[in-house]
């Protein structure tokens, strides 16, 4: 008995022995695959895969949490942002279960940022809220900064998400380089501190650029290369592809499209690396674009082609990903979304039938007042190209306003405004109209009102009177004649999907895109291009 009692005891501290080995290893591999994170993102989250299973198979929970934390930073940088939601929600658990401050703030920060990819803009708000206010409670002063640091850069990509003034989205990059600032440059933090800061400076030089200080953003991108690329620091090459990539549209900007094409294949030759298809998908736009202004048309053709490409792949990979976060938000109302769905489809059918009566004689009669539309428009746009022929400014085709112009007095709406800040005003909006400035996506009345060292009252008020629409019908008139101008001048332009034609012309979305076309040109923009495919319009310079 005694004997027996003796293997027992033995046995179980050897398990015992055995397991905390099994620990130590697991450790081991998973600062391992910290630093593998810096340069191999698939394969570190194929080893981080296989580190939580053996992790969970003895109950490590360190080990588990560790292996998820990465799981999720590789599959944000990958653009899974499907995978990190799911992912988010053990994180929570396991951080909540040890108490673990650092990884339960960094959890809610990941999940907030993969909402802002995905639209989720409340549900993004709360999380990067929810982050900081866990921040504040980590007793490293250093880890503190670090986080706080990482959950102001998500804020900021937010806050230009949502389509806030420019200045909001400069007030949280430049709280999250503060923040890193704050780090001490010991060995431990040496590594995040400028990692940090090279992601803080690239960012204030994309907003630089949003801001035309095309010079900045110059400085404060090659400030995050030199960074990037100094060998005291371990910084991941993700980054620096970023950087490179920044730095081609910013050369494309300047039309400077040599030093486009050749940052954006340096850019391409990284990427490779690890594979990151969205910093791929921009990189193909620069060069087919610097390649369409250089006049070189296999080149932009053949990139022109791979950006299709890859964007068709991103944008039904997302279509299928937004499935998960949709159901997790929105699951308690599955039961009154299929409740309207069958009344929609009852309601739908009732008009299926009604509307084949006649239709026939409709569609005859919605073609022949179609064409009279798409013909006003070409006509529209023979003029211009006429006036410019004769070195008559007008860059932009104007759509007619139905409801007419009215020039009131110098009293409007209670507002007083003088002769000369009206004319002078109205002088400057034309300069902006011509200068094609409006199709960046934000151009806001606050912007333009800065842009004209004028007041947005003043300013939105001589829109209405003065161009006869409210500010935004009045950019996005000016958005929709810009790309009406493009598809008929250039047949390059016919080729792109539609998405790529809103985002060209300043719009956040295909959708959004397809009815103010319609709502300004009396058409879709796929009847648009059809018509000039169909009736092969060309022009020639």
């Amino acid at each position: 008995m005694k004997n027996f009692i003796f293997f027992i005891l033995c046995f179980f501290f050897i398990d015992i022995y055995s397991q905390s080995l099994s620990e130590k290893d697991l450790d081991k591999k998973i600062n391992a695959l910290k630093e593998l994170s810096r340069t191999n993102p698939k394969k570190t989250i194929e080893l981080s895969i296989e580190c939580y299973n053996s992790a969970k198979k003895i109950d490590y929970k360190k080990g588990m949490l560790s292996s998820i934390m990465i799981q999720l930073t590789k599959y944000f940088d990958v653009g899974n942002f499907k995978k990190v939601i799911e992912l988010s929600k053990e994180a929570e658990l396991l951080s909540n279960s040890m108490e673990d401050l650092e990884n339960l703030s960094n959890t809610f920060r990941l999940r907030a940022s993969a909402y802002t990819e995905l639209g989720f803009n409340e549900e993004s708000f709360k999380s990067f809220n929810k982050a900081l206010e866990i921040s504040e409670k980590i007793k490293s002063s250093d880890s503190r900064f670090y986080y706080k640091s990482l959950i102001y850069t998500g804020m900021g990509t937010y806050m230009a998400h949502i389509n806030t003034p420019i200045d909001s989205v400069i007030f949280y990059q430049q709280k999250s380089l503060n923040e890193a600032l704050k780090m001490t440059s010991d060995k431990k933090n040496l590594n995040r501190k400028y990692y940090l800061i090279s992601r803080a400076y690239m960012n204030l030089g994309m907003t630089s650029v949003a801001k035309g200080n095309l010079k900045q953003a110059e400085e404060h991108f090659t400030k995050a290369l030199e960074i990037c690329r100094n060998k005291n620091y371990s910084i991941n090459i993700q980054t620096e592809v970023l950087v490179l990539n920044e730095f081609a549209w910013l050369y494309f900007d300047q039309k400077n499209y040599d030093n486009a094409i050749q940052y954006a294949k340096e850019a391409a030759i990284m990427e490779k690396q690890f594979s990151f298809p969205y910093i791929r998908r921009d990189i193909y736009e620069v060069m087919f674009k610097s390649y369409v202004e250089k006049g070189n048309k296999g080149k932009s053709s053949e990139y022109m082609a791979k950006f299709t490409k890859l964007n068709d792949s991103i944008v039904n990979a997302e279509k299928k990903t937004i499935n998960t976060p949709v159901k997790h938000i929105l699951s308690e109302k599955e039961n009154d979304n299929r409740s309207l769905m069958n009344k929609m489809m009852i309601t739908g059918a009732g008009l299926l039938v009604l509307s084949m009566s006649g239709g026939w004689i409709y569609w005859k009669k919605r073609n022949h007042t179609l064409h009279l539309k798409y013909e006003k428009i070409i006509e529209n746009l023979k003029k211009s190209e006429s006036a410019e022929e004769k070195n008559i400014s007008t860059e932009v085709l104007v759509i007619e306003n139905n409801e007419g112009t009215t020039y009131p007095n110098e009293k409007t709406s209670g507002l007083i405004i003088k002769n000369d800040t009206i004319n002078n005003i109205l002088l400057k909006l034309d300069k902006i109209e011509n200068s094609q400035k409006f199709i960046r996506k934000d151009f806001t009345l606050t912007f333009l009102a800065s842009e004209l060292n004028t007041n947005p009252r003043y300013l939105s008020e001589i829109i209405k009177q003065h161009k006869g629409k409210s500010y935004n019908n009045y950019i996005n008139g000016l958005r929709i004649g810009y790309i009406t101008n493009k598809l008929y001048k250039n047949p390059i332009y016919r080729e792109y999907k539609v998405s790529y034609l809103a985002e060209q012309c300043g719009f956040t979305s295909r959708e959004v895109f397809a009815v103010i076309f319609k709502k300004e040109t009396g058409m879709t923009p796929s009847y648009f291009i059809g018509q000039l495919k169909k009736e092969n319009t060309t022009y020639l310079q």
